[in-house]
């Protein structure tokens, strides 16, 4: 394996299992970033992507519908408005979102008074699913798109976890923006404190995703984006799950004993809104004052188990 980032040759295993899966996680010994050991190239992956992905037993299966209504992707869409709202105003923008899925943030961009808002979305069901919505969406990825200076903002949650070769994607971004357009977007934090401080096996199985190509660090992340020609970088983090409840668990040991595997399918596949902890607590329980509190200390750090960014292409 090459690095994506550095070119280098050389590299430490981290971890042996992606979730359900053995495979070896890497990190560059050059540049520090954490990647996975690929088996196949960027057609193969893709192909995946447009008809496969979706459907892996690894994760909820959902039709476009279902996951368009599901409460986690309204949750997602929901919180990500106002991280957008904070560093551009929305209203009469043009913003190309790159993973839209079934379309639940391009849909609340346009509520929100986005002048248009159109995805990239390679899973063929789901983007003529947000088609029938009356959304627009391209299916092919953005380095073949040909975009140039076309658009005010370019988001993306969540995605560039995914992709074979970040290097590539993060310039076509940055050729798809007008001057001064913004670049904005999330993806799991290799800094979470979760694994930072305990190092714990569920925990790492849970993070490393067998479909995560690439792990980014605030520190990774910000030499992607800096080479790539993006100026004026901000980073913060959030807390995009149910903090108390995973302090709780890895605390108390509650995976002592008990089969690892079984243990993570009731982290994806939970029996209980109790058991839930794909989604941060909400009103005013002990568990959402905590959450809020907790996402404050560690996001001091930058080491919430989510990391946001913008950045400006510039003039």
């Amino acid at each position: 394996m090459i690095c994506n980032y550095c070119g280098c040759k050389e590299s430490d295993i981290v971890a042996r299992h992606t979730r359900f899966e053995k495979n070896n996680v890497l990190q560059c010994k050059n540049c520090g970033l954490v990647y996975l050991e690929i088996k196949g190239g960027k057609n193969q992956i893709e192909s995946f992507y447009s008809t496969e992905y979706r459907k892996v037993p690894e994760m909820p299966v959902q039709t476009p519908e279902e996951h368009f209504q599901d409460r986690v992707t309204q949750n997602d869409a929901n919180n990500r408005i106002p991280f957008i709202s904070s560093y551009m105003n929305i209203k009469d923008k043009r913003i190309l979102e790159i993973g839209s899925a079934s379309g639940s943030l391009l849909d609340k961009l346009l509520q929100h008074g986005a002048g248009e808002a159109t995805g990239v979305e390679l899973d063929e069901e789901f983007s003529n699913y947000a088609r029938q919505r009356g959304l627009k969406v391209f299916t092919r990825s953005i380095e073949e798109l040909g975009l140039r200076e076309e658009f005010d903002g370019v988001v993306s949650f969540h995605t560039l976890e995914h992709v074979y070769d970040p290097m590539a994607v993060i310039k076509a971004v940055r050729t798809a923006l007008k001057p001064n357009g913004l670049f904005l977007g999330e993806v799991p934090n290799q800094n979470d404190w979760r694994i930072q401080i305990f190092n714990d096996e569920i925990i790492k199985r849970f993070h490393y995703d067998p479909n995560h190509y690439h792990y980014y660090s605030p520190t990774t992340l910000t030499n992607y984006l800096k080479t790539c020609g993006f100026s004026n970088i901000r980073l913060e983090t959030v807390e995009r799950y149910n903090s108390l409840l995973q302090l709780r668990n890895i605390l108390c040991n509650q995976s002592s004993g008990r089969d690892v595997e079984e243990t993570m399918r009731k982290y994806i596949f939970p029996e209980s809104e109790e058991d839930e902890v794909r989604l941060p607590p909400v009103g005013d329980s002990v568990a959402s004052r905590f959450n809020r509190i907790f996402e404050r200390g560690v996001n001091a750090e930058l080491m919430g188990n989510c990391l946001r960014w913008a950045a400006a292409r510039p003039d």
